[in-house]
């Protein structure tokens, strides 16, 4: 890989692993967490920590697209160069996969919310990617009355990496993900995976109702709105740090703790 944005992957093995929560055995878990089940991923790479201002800073640069919402007058933050950018929109993180997709020779994109899922947890089940029981210095997360500030992608690693050696899937920024919220169990058949195929809304708008597109386009066409969030972020807790823990917001919100991580898959 012709890698210029110095972006270091990591394989996650195709098999089944477990996903949701099982409210016997998570305190926290959340009613859209349910029920917990098993699920195949086939093998992927993922970005071992997320996208970086300084990374990010080579894309705005290249191509004039617009900078994140919180640089400060739009200026690229020296001080936060290894820091998670974040105040971007799910049509940001898009641009950003084209035009990384170029510079590495990987067809690159986000990752579907049941990938992320399994290169945060793993296939046994646990509760935070470093295990079943909650850990303070395992991730940023909110303190008792206070958000903290975001810190280097890599400062909790690997004492907070996944069982795959995956950085920063707790905590610090939480992370677009290119499938749309739907309930549980987990179909990537339903059509909540079809960004993956038609990742320009205004493309996936007049093919919705085309034969074959998807097996209902009215249910897909109501949830265009509701983009997959993983992950906690500085300004969450215990609760939103859970490998299993799901939220979404519009495409077009610019958050200042939701930034993203590229993943692609090999070639057969």
């Amino acid at each position: 890989m012709n890698n210029k944005l110095n972006l270091e992957f990591v394989l996650v093995p195709a098999g089944e692993f477990i996903m949701g929560s099982n409210p016997s055995e998570d305190r926290l878990a959340q009613t859209d967490e349910i029920p917990q089940h098993r699920l195949f991923v086939s093998d992927f790479y993922i970005m071992k920590y997320p996208v970086t201002n300084a990374q990010y800073r080579l894309f705005v640069e290249a191509t004039g697209h617009r900078p994140p919402r919180f640089w400060p007058n739009g200026e690229y933050p020296e001080n936060l160069a290894d820091h998670p950018v974040v105040g971007v929109s799910f049509r940001d993180t898009i641009e950003f996969c084209r035009w990384a997709s170029e510079q590495t020779g990987q067809k690159l994109r986000l990752p579907t919310e049941a990938e992320w899922e399994k290169a945060a947890r793993g296939d046994d089940g646990r509760i935070f990617p470093w295990g079943n029981e909650w850990e303070e210095g395992r991730c940023n997360h909110a303190g008792k009355w206070l958000p903290s500030e975001s810190t280097p992608v890599d400062a909790f690693s690997p004492q907070g990496d996944s069982p795959y050696g995956v950085a920063d899937m707790a905590g610090n920024a939480q992370e677009w993900c290119i499938s749309l919220f739907g309930r549980y169990p987990y179909d990537p058949q339903d059509g909540r995976e079809i960004l993956i195929q038609y990742p320009d809304r205004q493309t996936l708008m007049p093919r919705l109702h085309e034969t074959g597109c998807v097996a209902n386009p009215q249910q897909i066409e109501a949830a265009l709105d509701k983009q997959c969030i993983r992950g906690g972020s500085r300004r969450q807790r215990q609760q939103n740090s859970r490998c299993a823990y799901r939220s979404w917001a519009a495409p077009m919100h610019r958050s200042d703790d939701t930034g993203f991580r590229c993943c692609f898959e090999p070639d057969d």
